[in-house]
């Protein structure tokens, strides 16, 4: 039996958010809403992580919010786009002088890696966080076993993703 054939390209998905990345947090508002009303959800969640993975973390939106709810954790944004991670680089250095949480070597990472093969040690986040990511990949499954195997056990994954009707 051989395996089903992937509806995602993940090379044309990289190149077009490539395209997009400069505009991308001014078009992105179903995405910005979504983010907001998981960043409610936290409200009612009482965990205090050392790590957060941002997994998707495009321009950067959530990350700001993550490092402002959770002061004392290290923040990991990760994308498949270098693009999109640049204007994020872009956008949290621009913030640094602001926001004194986004400052020193251990509270914020970007990486550039696939959701399917991330670049972490095994159980390494109390929270992963992941806004409408899951349907870009090519195996949304082999995903969420990279999730399973980075969080650690009691952990959190937090996630949005598009259903059938939407």
């Amino acid at each position: 039996m051989s395996a089903p054939a992937a509806f995602v390209d993940s090379r044309q998905v990289r190149r077009n958010f490539a395209r997009a990345a400069g505009n991308y947090a001014a078009a992105s508002v179903i995405a910005r809403e979504i983010n907001s009303r998981m960043l409610e959800r936290l409200d009612y969640v009482k965990i205090e992580p050392e790590v957060v993975v941002d997994l998707g973390c495009g321009t950067g939106a959530s990350l700001a919010a993550l490092g402002e709810r959770y002061k004392q954790a290290r923040i990991v944004g990760i994308d498949a786009s270098e693009a999109m991670l640049r204007v994020a680089h872009r956008q949290r250095s621009h913030l640094r002088w602001m926001m004194p949480f986004l400052r020193g070597p251990k509270r914020a990472s970007l990486i550039a890696a696939e959701a399917q093969a991330l670049p972490l040690p095994r159980a390494t986040a109390e929270l992963l966080w992941s806004n409408l990511m899951l349907h870009w990949l090519p195996d949304p499954l082999a995903g969420l076993r990279e999730m399973h195997r980075v969080l650690k056990v009691g952990g959190l994954l937090m996630f949005s993703t598009f259903g059938p009707d939407t």
